[in-house]
């Protein structure tokens, strides 16, 4: 990795041209029955009364303004982000066709944004994820833009908590760029003094078993994947030209359409002949310039019904009770109910979700699972009302 540029900007000058762009895409198949197609996760209010997506962008609007943040999402969902986010400018989200993975909505809205400012920097953040501790994220944040500024690709990893086996990890390589610090971070004490390192990523892991994740968790050199990334426009560009040559080809060919009358038919055909892939598989996993910050914020990504009683906490039966409930010898489980009452006797270990038109039942430990469901219920015509 190349040491820091001598024209590397200065500490205010980075965050002044600052870009956020929210990921709101997520189908958010593990938490059916609640999360429908119509109304995914990141649209619900599933930690209080505001919405996941709204969650992010008021964290991220206390550093970038709203004139500088964007979201790209499904066409389908735009009418209901532009209801919940009523500051959000229509110029500020980009609607996809249709949601094919992480890779080809950054290289959308990427292919965009650089006809703005092609120099900035760009924190990318899922709509989806609770963060309990917005300022000291927003402390590894801005150490993560520093680093950007170098031509890193830069990623957050969480200190794990825990042996879980839904999340992929990254493995930690040795701290590199230590002059950022002199050159940049020097004129902010007070992040000098949280000495939050960067390192390089060493290598991405799949989700592992549940022997495995308890090896990382004791070896201490693994982290969560957060999926959460900062990067120059410029960084990631060049990235998707070496590793997804024809995605990236692609969007060159969409990126003199931007702002004129064919841009949403243009956009439509490019779609049409990009294959999914997520940003982690083509790009971040492949590149050599990946760095990861070493984040000890309080995360969770809301993956599956589970988060809620980490979250949330257990009564002294271990029950998480949300709704209209009666019981009787009922133990260790997650009933939710958003109408009408649910009676139990004699059960544990369970996960019941009751909504107006299905209820869900399943072992605990087959939360990942429900996404099978819902596959499953794709390919039945006559339950199409329930997706």
């Amino acid at each position: 990795m190349s040491s820091p540029s001598p024209e590397v900007q200065g500490f205010q000058e980075i965050f002044d041209s600052l870009y956020g762009l929210i990921l709101a895409g997520g189908k958010g198949e593990r938490f059916w029955p609640v999360s429908r197609k119509g109304r995914p996760k990141q649209l619900l209010p599933i930690l209080g009364e505001a919405t996941l997506i709204e969650e992010t962008y008021e964290r991220i609007r206390t550093l970038i303004p709203s004139r500088r943040l964007f979201i790209v999402a499904p066409r389908t969902l735009a009418p209901s982000i532009t209801h919940l986010l009523t500051e959000l400018n229509g110029n500020n989200l980009f609607p996809e066709p249709e949601s094919l993975n992480t890779a080809p909505a950054i290289a959308y809205a990427t292919t965009v944004l650089a006809k703005k400012d092609p120099d900035a920097v760009m924190v990318v953040l899922p709509a989806d994820h609770h963060i309990s501790d917005p300022g000291q994220f927003l402390e590894t944040l801005k150490v993560a833009v520093v680093g950007a500024q170098q031509d890193l690709l830069v990623t957050f990893g969480i200190v794990p908590t825990r042996p879980e086996t839904g999340y992929g990890y990254i493995e930690v390589g040795k701290v590199i760029q230590k002059k950022i610090k002199d050159q940049l971070l020097g004129e902010n004490e007070e992040l000098q003094r949280k000495k939050i390192p960067i390192h390089r990523a060493k290598g991405f892991k799949e989700k592992p078993n549940q022997k495995e994740a308890r090896e990382f968790l004791k070896r201490g050199n693994f982290l969560w994947n957060s999926g959460i990334f900062v990067w120059k426009i410029r960084t990631i560009q060049k990235a998707i030209e070496v590793h997804l040559p024809k995605l990236a080809r692609a969007f060159q060919e969409f990126a003199p359409s931007v702002g004129t009358p064919r841009e949403k038919e243009a956009l439509k055909s490019i779609y049409r002949q990009t294959d999914p892939i997520s940003i982690d598989y083509g790009i971040m996993e492949r590149a050599e310039n990946v760095a990861v910050i070493r984040a000890d914020f309080p995360w969770d990504d809301l993956g599956t019904w589970s988060a809620l009683p980490r979250l949330k906490g257990m009564d002294k039966n271990g029950n998480l009770i949300l709704g209209d409930h009666l019981g009787l010898e009922t133990h260790d489980s997650t009933i939710i109910s958003q109408q009408g009452l649910v009676a139990t006797l004699g059960i544990s270990d369970l996960l019941i979700v009751r909504t107006r038109e299905v209820t869900l039942v399943a072992r605990k430990s087959r939360d990942q699972d429900v996404k099978k469901l819902v596959e499953q219920l794709w390919e039945e015509k006559e339950l199409k009302k329930y997706r």
